[in-house]
């Protein structure tokens, strides 16, 4: 499946990007979904109840689950480890400076989200406004000469990719960054959890009249060929779509499309895309995973499991309880709430 291709200038990272970026520096559009321009989030009450803020501490409500919310982001950590999801969402704690990766990953978004966006408004910034405010704020007092020297590179990679990603994935999307908040429902019986799904599409757009939402990824390597058919975020998205296609009384669809686009970050870097499809069935397990998540959330089951996601975890000093590492992952106040805690 091709997405619709549009002409983008030479230079057009540096010359079409928009100011005003959200702090966090997510960029939200007026898009629309069918040909009767219904915009996206209309019918299905998300007007009135926005978002829940993302990533808020759960459970800090009257105990019926009012407040908290599950998304990609949280079901797929706690599928991976209950003991970190505890330490990330429970507790708060996260390092005192992200993994450099993750900087990259965030930083590129963000230039590929305000680029796409100004092209909308017919806006223009330098990138390098957008980049400065990012950055600097990951910028620590005290930093020696070697961690300046790295930020500064991976800053220089995130513009690169950003630049790569705009000249050889050229799109025409119709939403970017679009947020959303959707009820989880078990399409076979009516069931409804009662928390509800929450999420940020990186990018939407229509190639074939079904809205198809686009994961952009950071990858250090090709992606294998089955990740996308198992990707539990992009089940998510599909479903999103699927809810909202009903809301605007359009007929359901056999099959919703859905892609991942990875900038590999080889020496030199390459675009890689892999476009799948979701079905009812897809939607039937993604209730039951949910539902199985919530369920131990809420009853406090927190246990580690240990694996080959530790390799990419943010907590490993925390699990082998060494408290030096601890203070310099984390800082001081986050080792005395974790001894508090007997977690060290």
């Amino acid at each position: 499946m091709k997405a619709k291709e549009v002409s983008v200038a030479p230079g057009a990272v540096s010359g079409r990007m928009v100011p005003g970026i959200e702090e966090s520096g997510r960029v939200v559009s007026e898009g629309v979904i069918s040909e009767g321009r219904v915009p996206y989030g209309a019918g299905s009450g998300n007007a009135a109840r926005p978002p829940v803020a993302q990533d808020a501490n759960p459970f800090q409500d009257t105990g019926d689950g009012e407040g908290f919310y599950l998304s990609k982001s949280r079901l797929n950590r706690y599928i991976s480890c209950p003991r970190s999801y505890f330490i990330h969402y429970e507790m708060g704690i996260s390092p005192l400076r992200p993994d450099t990766d993750r900087l990259i990953g965030q930083s590129t978004h963000r230039l590929i989200a305000a680029h796409h966006l100004a092209r909308k408004k017919d806006e223009f910034v330098d990138p390098n406004i957008l980049l400065d405010d990012f950055w600097s704020r990951h910028a620590r007092e005290g930093d020696d000469t070697a961690i300046h020297q790295e930020m500064k590179a991976a800053r220089n990679d995130s513009l690169r990719y950003a630049e790569l990603f705009i000249r050889e994935a050229p799109l025409d999307p119709l939403e970017i960054e679009q947020a959303f908040t959707v009820p989880l429902v078990n399409l076979d019986n009516g069931d409804t959890l009662p928390v509800p799904l929450v999420g940020i599409v990186d990018l939407v757009d229509q190639p074939n009249g079904i809205p198809r939402p686009l994961e952009i990824k950071t990858r250090a390597r090709k992606a294998d060929d089955w990740q996308i058919r198992v990707a539990l975020e992009l089940t998510c998205y599909a479903y999103w779509v699927r809810q909202e296609m009903m809301a605007a009384s359009r007929e359901e669809p056999d099959e919703i499309p859905v892609g991942y686009i990875h900038i590999i970050k080889t020496k030199t870097p390459t675009i890689q895309w892999q476009t799948d499809t979701r079905t009812v069935e897809d939607f039937l397990e993604l209730y039951r995973t949910a539902e199985a998540v919530y369920e131990n959330i809420r009853e406090g089951r927190f246990y580690r499991n240990p694996g080959t996601h530790c390799n990419w975890c943010d907590f490993p000093a925390i699990c082998g309880k060494s408290k030096d590492e601890v203070v310099k992952i984390f800082g001081n106040a986050a080792r005395l709430r974790l001894w508090e805690a007997d977690l060290i």
